[in-house]
């Protein structure tokens, strides 16, 4: 299973990646991320080169365990420091923009 297929990544791909994860970067930062996502995809080359072919796969990584924790009450926040950390605030409700997903 040897795939070779070298992926561009130019400012413009970079700039996409930003879009999809509704990020604005200025032109610097899409130059400094350039070099990053190729190192990136390198490191992932690696794995395309490993002989994988009598390794089952892993389809849980903790061994079909059930890892649980016991719950435990902790103090919260007060509502009022809460609220002043948020960007927008009415009453005691943190105001964010509506979302609307088309369907």
């Amino acid at each position: 299973m040897s795939q070779k297929e070298e992926v561009k990544v130019d400012e413009k791909l970079v700039r996409e990646i930003a879009s999809l994860a509704r990020l604005d970067l200025t032109d610097e930062e899409t130059k400094t991320f350039v070099p990053q996502f190729q190192d990136i995809l390198k490191y992932f080359s690696i794995l395309n080169e490993l002989d994988t072919e009598n390794v089952p796969p892993a389809y849980l990584s903790s061994a079909n365990k059930s890892v649980t924790r016991e719950d435990e009450v902790e103090e919260s926040v007060p509502t009022r420091e809460f609220l002043a950390n948020a960007p927008q605030a009415k009453d005691d409700y943190v105001i964010i923009p509506r979302v609307h997903i088309e369907q």
